[in-house]
């Protein structure tokens, strides 16, 4: 079995996320519908599956082994990453937020 990370908002759009085993990701994410109720009403909420840790997935980007790039794809490849790495760090601070509360 694998681990996976599904990431999910409620209705006044804070981020979460839950870990689920399971051999595929179809499967981690019915099981995280299973397992968390507002996604039984709308599992629309769900914005990513992945079973890599985001640094990992970042770091394992096929587009890094290019031997040559021109200054167009390196200038959008930097400007992914960098929405990627903000995008990332906004649904920690999220968390981290949404935790303290709790």
């Amino acid at each position: 079995m694998k681990h996976f990370t599904i990431a999910y908002t409620d209705q006044n759009n804070n981020c979460f996320e839950i870990c689920e085993y399971a051999e595929k990701s179809d499967d981690a994410i019915k099981n995280a519908i299973n397992d968390v109720p507002i996604l039984k009403n709308n599992h629309n909420y769900i914005f990513r599956c992945t079973n890599e840790s985001d640094l990992d997935w970042l770091a394992n980007r096929e587009n890094f082994s290019k031997k040559e790039w021109d200054m167009d794809s390196l200038s959008k490849e930097g400007r992914f990453i960098l929405k990627e790495i903000r995008n990332h760090l906004n649904h920690i601070l999220n968390w981290a937020n949404v935790s303290i509360k709790k």
